[in-house]
């Protein structure tokens, strides 16, 4: 599993916000952010989900 950290730059890497990941999983922006931040702590099920929303956003991005 990768840190909090890394999924941000991952994030920031794709050009995505944390409503285009959001649109994508079942995780608010609001947790994805605090997650980022290390204001909430990263949990094996929510790493899972806002992995598979950073995958579909850029996904939806690139075939735009």
């Amino acid at each position: 599993m990768i840190t909090p950290r890394q999924i941000r730059e991952i994030r920031e890497l794709k050009g995505l916000s944390l409503r285009d990941v959001a649109k994508y999983c079942d995780v608010s922006a609001q947790l994805i952010g605090q997650v980022e931040t290390e204001v909430k702590s990263l949990t094996e099920e929510n790493y899972k989900q806002i992995i598979d929303g950073i995958n579909k956003a850029y996904a939806a991005k690139m075939s735009q």
